[in-house]
This record gives structure tokens, C-alpha cells and sequence, in this order.
């Protein structure tokens, strides 16, 4: 069965240092919102915190394509955010994949 991609998805985990925290969230944060609002092919940006270990962040991110998201990793927003966090980052770990589907209830936000 084969289906054709509607997206370029990225998940990242964070594992951050407890002291950067709060830092860190902010960068992130904003990073995110810059992302949406200046990278038109930027089609979701979630930041997402493991409940149980909060300091662990959870990034899933859609671009139309990998060449989107490769502009993304060149974009200063991102450049910046990447060179002010990597001490603030005991761990980091990215994975990419494919979409095939999308479904979003009606009205959701």
C-alpha cells in the first residue's frame, strides 16, 4: 500500500539541564512562534513536556517538505535558538518522517 506524503514531519527530544529550564522554554517558545509566523511552508510547530519528567521536550514540527525544513535549519531564528541552547541540552535526539495522513476535528485549534 502506498500513499503519497502531504508533509515533512520532525520530532525532537530534549532532555534539559534542570538549571536551564525555564530558559530554555522561552527560547523554545519563541523559536517556535518565529518559525510559524516567518517560514510560510512551517505548517505545525508543537512544543509538548513529558509530564511525568518535565524535563523532557517534545517538538513535533511539520514543513511541507524536507527542503522546508532544511530552510528552516538555516533561518537566524533557528541558528540562534540551536547555538544559545546547546548547553542548556543534556540530551538531544531527532527523528524524521513522512506524513501520510492528516485529520484535524472541525473547529479545532
Amino acid at each position: 500500500m502506498s500513499s503519497a506524503s502531504t508533509g515533512f514531519v520532525v520530532v525532537v527530544e530534549f532532555v534539559v539541564r534542570n538549571q536551564f529550564a525555564d530558559n530554555f522554554d522561552a527560547a523554545i517558545i519563541e523559536n517556535a512562534a518565529t518559525s510559524l509566523r516567518d517560514e510560510p511552508n512551517c505548517e505545525v510547530f508543537d512544543v509538548c513536556r513529558d509530564p511525568e519528567r518535565p524535563e523532557r521536550i517534545y517538538l513535533y514540527e511539520v514543513y511541507g517538505s524536507r527542503a522546508d525544513f532544511d530552510f528552516h535549519l538555516k533561518t537566524p531564528h533557528f541558528t540562534s535558538f540551536d547555538a544559545m541552547v546547546r548547553d542548556w541540552v543534556a540530551e538531544k535526539r531527532v527523528e524524521t518522517f513522512e506524513r501520510i495522513s492528516s485529520h484535524k476535528k472541525e473547529g479545532a485549534r
